[in-house]
């Protein structure tokens, strides 16, 4: 036997209202496993499909208890005991398990196992039994000996019948017998035939009853009630097929109701949350709609920051323009003040010259003083001489005093002449002092010009990078401009697919309703049927 570990001590306690349900091929492995089955065991219904039903067997279970179960469906006969089965993680759960076989067309092809909550008091007495069958203190009674017994007794009947309808037929054929030994004996035959008869019809009549009890069951869908099964004959062979049936369908209402309160609860659940989904498709289609209007005011901002995003454009070109127009004036004044500077340099030049040329001319002009009054000196002596010479230096006198006279205007003339080059040499340099200081002035304002520039350049660097800029922007404004119009034509469409979708959602809550409706009348329907789950 399979011994499945590790073990638990912890006890599970199956739902009174969830019965377990499986159903297995001729070899016990799983074909069908309901959803309290797959709860409890903890296995998922990939790992139980398929696999034998021992997957669950509990190492306390003693191995005769499955022996006689096989023993018994094998033979077409419906199985019914305590079992303690084994959980995935070790924990265990006591069933009342119900084994029943499935037929088709007369033939046994599967079986089918109902397992509920067992009462407490049966499980304490099967827990003691299955120790001592462990132990070999006591052994499990057979089903299908008890069943042979019970048959037995039904046919211990009929040949009692036949033995006293014998005794009658034979006291009246048996020579020697007196009447009255004769009449004795048919008299005790006919009161044993009398006494079986009436033990057969009321037999029959329980078993009778019993099938009456069953069907009635049925109706009123009291299913928890197992059939005595263990007689012979048509009538046995009745009730083993009305248990079958009260086992199919303890386990289809089992499975229905599950179903139909797991359908009631998830149809509820659905409308609840279809009703949330289409009062949320209606705020977003309010949204959406707030959406689309928001774009079209977006859109016409756009339009507004296009028009001045071009005229950015326009203003960037016009800045850039003039700052290339101050660039040329700014060269073309830089290269005159550079020019006058050449002009004022070679000016400085000149007087330079000139100065050097009043300078050689004053002092030719102090010569020449100097001459004259030498000159005039000479003139003095010889004047003074011609007096000494009476008529004879007369002549020479007058001579001399022209002469003198001739070297004091020289003299005087030097002098005018003198100071008109000391003129010249201080308006000189004052002219070549004024031409240093407009030197230093020409090259202040070339310094000027030269910064007034390199901001021109710094200006129509800046005046370059915002026409670059502001064309960059005008085309991502059209861009967005494009964007957005396709943003609210999506909206738009979200908009109108919102609606169908509010539609659709309608639709499906309108279904939703309607099948919880549906599914509380299955729920209302299958109530008949929960008399059968009692508790444990």
């Amino acid at each position: 036997m399979k011994i499945n570990m590790p073990v638990t001590a912890n006890e599970l306690f199956l739902d009174p209202l969830r019965p377990i349900v499986t159903k297995t091929d001729l070899k016990g492995a799983i074909t069908y496993a309901n959803r309290a089955f797959i709860d409890i065991s903890g296995f998922s219904e990939a790992e139980l499909l398929g696999k034998n039903h021992n997957i669950v067997r509990h190492p306390d279970m003693p191995a005769e208890a499955f022996a006689d179960l096989w023993d018994t469906v094998k033979q077409g006969k419906p199985w019914g005991g305590l079992v303690k089965n084994r959980a995935k993680n070790g924990d265990f759960y006591w069933v009342e398990a119900h084994v029943t076989p499935i037929t088709e067309m007369g033939k046994i092809v599967g079986y089918v196992s109902v397992r509920s909550t067992p009462n407490r008091a049966e499980v304490s007495a099967a827990e003691a039994l299955y120790q001592k069958v462990r132990d070999k203190q006591a052994t499990l009674p057979s089903t299908l000996k008890q069943l042979s017994k019970r048959r037995d007794s039904g046919k211990i009947g009929f040949v009692l019948t036949g033995l006293f309808s014998s005794g009658l037929v034979a006291a009246g054929c048996v020579p020697g017998w007196s009447d009255g030994t004769r009449l004795l004996v048919s008299l005790l035959s006919l009161g044993a035939l009398a006494a079986a008869s009436v033990w057969w019809r009321y037999s029959e009549w329980r078993v009778m009853q019993r099938l009456h009890q069953g069907f009635l069951n049925l109706a009123e869908g009291q299913l928890e009630s197992p059939m005595q099964t263990r007689l012979g004959g048509q009538l046995g062979a009745m009730m083993d097929s009305l248990e079958g049936l009260r086992l199919h369908m303890r386990a289809m209402v089992a499975d229905s109701l599950s179903a139909g309160g797991r359908t009631y609860e998830q149809s509820h659940a659905l409308s609840q949350e279809m009703g949330g989904l289409v009062a949320r498709a209606e705020e977003q289609g309010k949204g959406l709609q707030q959406i689309s209007i928001s774009m079209e005011q977006i859109s016409s901002s756009i339009g507004h920051v296009a028009s001045m995003a071009q005229d950015s454009v326009q203003g960037a070109q016009e800045t850039r323009n003039a700052a290339t127009e101050g660039q040329q004036v700014m060269q073309r004044a830089a290269e005159a003040a550079t020019q006058a500077v050449v002009v004022v340099n070679r000016s400085k030049e000149e007087l330079a010259a000139l100065d050097k040329s009043m300078t050689e001319i004053g002092a030719m002009t102090n010569l020449i003083h100097g001459i004259a009054e030498q000159t005039n000196l000479l003139a003095l002596n010889a004047a003074i001489e011609a007096a000494r010479a009476g008529e004879t230096g007369r002549g020479f006198a007058v001579v001399a005093d022209e002469v003198r006279k001739l070297a004091e205007r020289t003299a005087t003339a030097t002098d005018a002449i003198g100071d008109v080059v000391q003129q010249i040499v201080q308006i000189t340099d004052k002219v070549t002092l004024n031409m240093d200081r407009s030197v230093e002035e020409v090259d202040h304002v070339s310094a000027e010009i030269r910064a007034s520039a390199s901001q021109l350049d710094v200006l129509l660097d800046i005046a370059d990078r915002a026409h670059d800029f502001a064309g960059k922007l005008s085309s991502q404004v059209a861009s967005d401009s494009s964007t957005v119009h396709q943003v609210a034509a999506s909206v738009e469409q979200l908009a109108v697919l919102g609606e169908q979708n509010i539609d659709t959602a309608n639709n499906v809550l309108h279904s939703a309703q309607a099948l919880e409706v549906a599914a509380g009348d299955l729920e209302r329907l299958t109530l008949h049927y929960r008399k059968w789950q009692k508790p444990g």
